[in-house]
């Protein structure tokens, strides 16, 4: 798993940016979320913030999903482009939340960052609640089982002793 040392980067430069190419594995996905179908790519730009790191992060790749409605599997591609702010854990035992602070991804080492960790919480960020297969996926409805002509004669005739 790519690991970063943040600290040492950021002693020669103000911008750090790379490119990797993270295999399924090392990113483990728990299984009922999807099966990641190759490699992800990740290109990465940081740069030095007033209270961390300031991250542009793109992600592709491919990841095979089940259908919520019709439970087909199929694939939906990962490309997506995010900002996120790097800060180190809060000092304070509580603190309150603010809109601007849910694009913020907590550091515990600032000389061992794992690039995974960020890359699997953005993956599981971007897929649906409810996967859809299609837009207009429908339900599939089931048919009518058809009749046992076996029995048919034996059922008139205990409908028609009911009747006498």
């Amino acid at each position: 798993m790519p690991t970063l040392n943040l600290k040492e980067i950021f002693k020669t430069t103000a911008r750090f940016s790379g490119f990797y190419k993270i295999k399924p594995e090392e990113l483990d996905l728990p299984p009922e979320l999807g099966e990641l179908k190759g490699p992800v790519e990740v290109e990465i730009q940081i740069e030095k913030a007033l209270r961390g790191y300031e991250v542009n992060l793109s992600i592709k790749g491919s990841i095979e999903l089940e259908c919520s409605r019709c439970l087909t599997p199929f694939i939906k591609d990962l490309d997506s482009t995010e900002t996120i702010r790097l800060e180190k854990y809060p000092e304070k035992p509580s603190i309150s939340l603010k809109a601007e602070d849910l694009n913020v991804f907590f550091l515990e080492d600032e000389e061992n960052f794992n690039l995974a960790d960020l890359i699997r919480e953005q993956i599981i960020l971007s897929i649906p609640t409810k996967p859809l297969c299609r837009v207009d996926c429908q339900i599939p409805t089931l048919e009518e089982p058809e009749e046992d002509t076996r029995f048919s004669a034996l059922k008139k005739l205990i409908q028609t002793k009911h009747s006498l």
